[in-house]
């Protein structure tokens, strides 16, 4: 059998392993299954954070990017760093009012705290429809991974199968503990596969004159053009302002589970000091980017395999296996830290009144089970069809950044009309710059949906009167 063929079949029973015996029982609950009974460590939910780093995005596409934007995919490690500093005060926020109220998503904060169950609804709505895509993208790269490394399409398409069906096996046996587990493993491996990658390709391709070299045969790669042009300067600023805003204001619904779950905010807060110093590790793929420049002939479309072709030719066997094994790695665990997350906004938010705990976590498994499967079926019969919407995530997402940020204040000149106004405007211009084409002077759709968003959110708040806000009480952060 071939030799990455057993990698692929131990790299998808050790990861579902870890995650099956995350499980504690007392953690048979609602809350336990969904943010841990929010007694989770500092450690542990250090590695559910940095978990969001890296996704098989970051291993396949980053040097994907640098081969086509050069320079402009350090867009990435900008808006991360950007986005861990607004964590440090967004974080802490979330997570006491959280656990005075209950909360479990940022739907159920919004709703809550602007007495809008309809403002909850349409959130956790934008949430679901906008992060879906993200589970079938870890999935098509795992694919992706397993066909190049075994040269067999066939098996690429087979092993998404199985790791759907694992990756379900343990969410639903374990919940965000066995995500926990399997996170553990995974932001070491994959810290450690990039630097066997990048010792192996130096190894290999030599150190001498590799950026000399790279500007010689592709310069317009190391720098940012000016104006409107693809990746261009315009581009890169505003993506990452929009991305960083969308992390930093939590937006992202996987960022609730690793925030919630902690035992204290202090741990919270600790996390987003270190976790931009984890993030320098993005630079690598960046790196091994222009070393596909000098020493590789890379076909259109095929950019994302420029690092597994670099690995395939500097590293002996067994190695190879590792970093196939650590990639996988990097689809399964965030697939599954994801799910988790579009499944908790279902069940607390979609769920009809008074509909007890025990239900509430069925629900919750169910939800899991529907996503993963519709992701499935969606990778493998139309891996395109999605690629649009992918392209909507951030930049959809992020329109929710005011409605998260104003929860957490005790202002009450803006309530529920005027953020609904503005949710509606904001993805509403989105979807339509991206299905129309139409680029306003380079700038990231968001940033531009997010104007929008803030001028009808403003005009109605001004035209609709004070908000309905909860009294917030004054406890302590610890």
């Amino acid at each position: 059998m071939n030799a990455m063929v057993i990698a692929v079949v131990i790299g998808l029973i050790f990861i579902a392993f870890l995650g099956f015996i995350g499980r504690k029982q007392s953690f048979n609950t609602n809350s336990g299954w969904s943010i841990g009974n929010r007694s989770m460590s500092s450690l542990t939910t250090f590695f559910l954070q940095a978990g969001g780093i890296f996704t098989s995005f970051t291993f396949l596409g980053m040097s994907g990017l640098a081969l086509l934007g050069g320079v402009s995919s350090a867009y990435m490690p900008a808006y991360l760093i950007i986005g861990y500093i607004g964590m440090f005060v967004m974080g802490p926020l979330v997570w006491k009012i959280s656990k005075i109220y209950g909360y479990h998503t940022n739907a159920d904060m919004v709703g809550h705290q602007f007495s809008s169950p309809l403002l909850g609804k349409f959130v956790a709505v934008i949430a679901v429809v906008f992060f879906t895509p993200i589970v079938q993208i870890q999935i098509i790269g795992l694919g992706t991974i397993v066909s190049f490394s075994t040269g067999e399409k066939q098996a690429g398409t087979v092993s998404m199968v199985i790791a759907t069906i694992l990756i379900l096996a343990f969410v639903s046996w374990a919940g965000l503990r066995g995500v926990a587990t399997t996170a553990y493993f995974k932001d070491v491996a994959m810290i450690v596969a990039l630097v066997i990658i990048i010792f192996g390709t130096a190894s290999k391709f030599g150190t001498h004159d590799l950026m000399d070299t790279a500007m010689a045969k592709a310069e317009h790669l190391f720098h940012v053009a000016p104006g409107t042009k693809a990746f261009g300067v315009n581009w890169f600023i505003s993506s990452v302002i929009i991305s960083g805003i969308g992390l930093g204001a939590m937006t992202l619904p996987e960022s609730w589970p690793a925030v919630l779950s902690a035992s204290k905010s202090k741990g919270v807060s600790k996390n987003h000091v270190l976790l931009p110093m984890y993030t320098l590790g993005t630079f690598i793929p960046i790196v091994l980017g222009f070393y596909a420049v000098n020493h590789l002939v890379v076909e259109k479309g095929q950019e994302n395999s420029a690092i597994l072709t670099l690995a395939a030719q500097s590293l002996p066997t067994w190695l190879l296996a590792l970093v196939v094994i650590s990639g996988l790695s990097c689809a399964m665990v965030p697939a599954a830290h994801c799910v988790l997350s579009i499944a908790t906004l279902v069940s607390m938010n979609f769920a009809p009144k008074g509909t007890t705990d025990d239900n509430k976590l069925k629900i919750g498994k169910i939800a899991s089970s529907a996503i993963l499967l519709f992701s499935l079926g969606m990778s493998i019969a139309r891996p395109d069809l999605m690629a649009n919407l992918y392209l909507l995530t951030y930049a959809g997402l992020a329109q929710l950044a005011p409605s998260n940020i104003l929860s957490v204040t005790k202002q009450r000149f803006i309530g529920a009309p005027a953020l609904i106004g503005g949710l509606i405007a904001g993805e509403c211009t989105v979807i339509y710059l991206l299905i129309s084409q139409y680029s306003v002077f380079g700038f990231n759709n968001g940033v531009i949906g997010l104007f929008i968003n803030l001028i009808v959110m403003l005009g109605i708040a001004a035209a609709t009167g004070p908000a309905n806000r909860p009294q917030l009480p004054e406890v302590s952060h610890k």
